[in-house]
């Protein structure tokens, strides 16, 4: 199973990347719902994996890490025309260091938790699944803005 989870995280780097070279020119379209852009939710996606990094590193570190929150709304209102490109770069960047880590781990540092704001225990490979579906599901987001 954790075969599976660790290659669709690593296909999502293909996702964003296709999706980026398809919508290029509606990025900071507006969408109807007044929801995020598409440069918005890539910009996020950069962010959640800048907290992905961060909590992966400490549930490896400490024993049942706590996850601190963050405000993805106020994130994204810090500047809203944020470089689409560097998004992307930067989540690839993050993603792939990621990916470094994870796959030089035995099922042990795998199944390690950490406490979700919820007080749910979350293991790293559980986690790396939800952050997958959670690339897949801004991207839709995504779609729809760039496609108004």
């Amino acid at each position: 199973m954790s075969k599976e989870i660790l290659d669709q995280f690593r296909n999502d780097i293909d996702e964003v990347a296709r999706f980026a070279s398809t919508f290029a020119l509606s990025m900071d379209r507006k969408p109807a719902d007044g929801g995020w852009t598409a440069s918005q939710c890539l910009a996020h996606l950069a962010d959640a994996e800048i907290s992905l990094a961060l909590r992966m590193r400490m549930m490896l570190t400490a024993d049942d890490y706590n996850f601190i929150s963050w405000d993805e709304d106020a994130f994204a209102v810090i500047k809203e025309d944020r470089d689409p490109r560097t998004s992307v770069d930067t989540f690839n960047s993050l993603r792939k260091g990621n990916l470094e880590i994870l796959d030089s781990l035995d099922e042990s540092n795998l199944s390690r938790t950490g406490i979700r704001l919820n007080g749910e225990k979350i293991t790293i490979i559980e986690y790396v699944a939800m952050m997958s579906r959670h690339v897949r599901a801004h991207l839709e987001q995504a779609v729809k803005a760039a496609q108004g």
